[in-house]
């Protein structure tokens, strides 16, 4: 039996390492990016969310079971694509769907959906 790195050699001496070429955005569908490239906006402008739940401060649901809940207020409800004037403080709630941008005091989300 061989090692790994020896087997890691052996099928990689079967490919070709292409040259970089330079090719319009637009034309680039398929190709792989020679080096990194980064962004200079933030995309999305703001924290947001990928699911559906309630954000909440993590602190307001320490210790809390299934059998033994915290029970939040509920202050507000925000959609993707829209923002809330509400705040998240300890002991409330916001319900969140997917896609929000996560309301100013919150630093969690509980998954419901």
């Amino acid at each position: 039996m061989i090692s790994v790195e020896e087997a890691l050699e052996k099928v990689l001496s079967y490919f070709d390492v292409l040259e970089a070429e330079d090719e319009l955005m637009l034309d680039s569908l398929g190709r792989v990016l020679a080096e990194d490239i980064y962004s200079t906006i933030n995309i999305p402008p703001m924290d947001n969310t990928a699911m559906d739940g309630y954000a909440v401060q993590a602190q307001s649901t320490v210790g809390a079971t299934r059998s033994s809940p915290n029970i939040l207020r509920v202050i507000g409800e925000v959609a993707a694509g829209y923002l809330t004037k509400e705040e998240v403080e300890s002991g409330t709630a916001i319900r969140i769907m997917t896609g929000a941008p996560i309301p100013r005091g919150a630093d969690a989300v509980v998954q419901f959906e």
